[in-house]
């Protein structure tokens, strides 16, 4: 059961990076170049671990690297929060943007828990 719910999390997410990648393309630190680019890749890079999670059984390594994956993105969910007004999304409630900090830790427990 995590396995398809975290396959189906990585895909919902990929899935937008294609919906609204200037979105996405926002939240990547400025300081890094080719953040459109980066958009995409994300969401393909997140589009392959979902369906590698709805398709098969997952090796240890494909486990660790999405558990790493989590962990490199985690500083665009730090940056949206601190950028808000920036971002145009200071509409948002903090609770929504804190939120996302703990589910990255959240969703690599579950990968560790997965790992044989």
């Amino acid at each position: 059961m995590k396995r398809i719910i975290m396959g189906t999390i990585f895909i919902i997410a990929g899935v937008a990076h294609f919906l609204k990648p200037e979105k996405f393309a926002n939240i990547t630190p400025r300081f890094l170049p080719f953040r459109t680019f980066i958009a995409y890749f994300t969401g393909v890079v997140e589009l392959l671990f979902g369906m590698l999670l709805l398709t098969r059984k997952v090796t240890n390594w494909q486990l660790g690297a999405m558990q790493k994956f989590l962990w490199a993105v985690f500083p665009a969910n730090i940056y949206m929060y601190t950028h808000q007004d920036k971002l145009g999304i200071s509409h948002l409630p903090d609770w929504a943007l804190l939120g996302r900090l703990p589910l990255q830790k959240v969703m690599s427990d579950t990968l560790e828990d997965m790992k044989r």
